[in-house]
């Protein structure tokens, strides 16, 4: 910035542009920190500068990819509504018109539109608008009424033995691979894949039964409901799936390995 002395009392002096648009800048820099219904109380938020690259607009709240396709706008990038969430994302503060600039948050708590359950949440590509809550995505501090403050950038879902996670492309859930013991058979399973059905919640399960002298190698089977003790049968929940209006979320319920009993009533225990 340049230098601009004081003007004294009683002085003539011609506006400038320049220092006109210098305080534009600090203060635009700090709006948010006070009543923005987008970001809590907006301390430790860390925002960017954004136009709008399409040719609607994109609505207050909105999950957005920064698009490659287009260039930098007085230091802004272009934005686009969410269509990936495995990339780099962000979260605008207020609506914006086709080509118009505006601020973007990438880190720190902000509250935005949230549906299922879940101790995490991230934003869809069929409804950037609203974070699907689950097992991926930012940490949700706290939940109410459809509302929900996150932590972006902070933390990390769960991605050891027998994480649970749903493809939104291929329509199925993943479960990363892990070891399971049971009745002192051990086995290594690879990550496994199980198509669940778009009008259903559930549970992902893993379950293995005794015949013949010998456990079966556990498979991954889907249940609506969640498995109970039996005779000779034992099942272990890994994950939970709420469907809510099309919209899918996870929510992890085994972490780490699996060391199970199969007995004349079923009993299992996390490692």
């Amino acid at each position: 910035m340049a230098f601009f002395p004081d003007i004294i009392q009683g002085q003539e002096f011609i506006p400038s542009a320049l220092l006109s648009n210098n305080v534009r800048r600090i203060v635009n820099g700090l709006n948010g920190f006070h009543g923005n219904r987008f970001s809590a109380t907006g301390a430790g938020t860390v925002r960017i500068q954004i136009y709008n690259a399409l040719e609607n607009s994109i609505g207050a709240g909105t999950a957005v990819n920064f698009s490659e396709s287009g260039t930098f706008c007085d230091g802004a990038i272009p934005a686009i509504p969410l269509i990936d969430p495995a990339r780099p994302w962000g979260v605008v503060t207020q609506k914006l018109e086709p080509a118009q600039m505006g601020d973007c948050f990438i880190s720190g708590p902000v509250t935005v539109a949230v549906t299922g359950s879940g101790d995490f949440a991230q934003p869809t590509s069929e409804n950037p608008g609203v974070f699907v809550r689950g097992s991926t995505g930012a940490p949700v501090l706290f939940a109410s009424n459809g509302k929900g403050l996150l932590n972006l950038g902070a933390g990390r879902e769960y991605d050891g033995p027998f994480a649970v996670r749903y493809d939104a492309n291929t329509k199925k859930v993943i479960v990363s691979g892990g070891y399971c013991l049971v009745n002192l058979s051990g086995y290594q399973l690879p990550e496994m894949a199980i198509a669940v059905e778009v009008e259903s919640s559930g549970f992902v399960v893993i379950e293995s039964q005794y015949s013949s002298g010998a456990v079966s190698t556990p498979t991954l089977i889907f249940m609506q409901n969640r498995p109970v003790p039996e005779y000779k049968k034992c099942g272990i929940a890994l994950g939970e799936i709420t469907l809510i209006n099309g919209n899918v979320s996870v929510k992890q319920l085994h972490y780490g390995d699996i060391n199970a009993v199969i007995w004349g009533n079923c009993e299992d225990e996390e490692a």
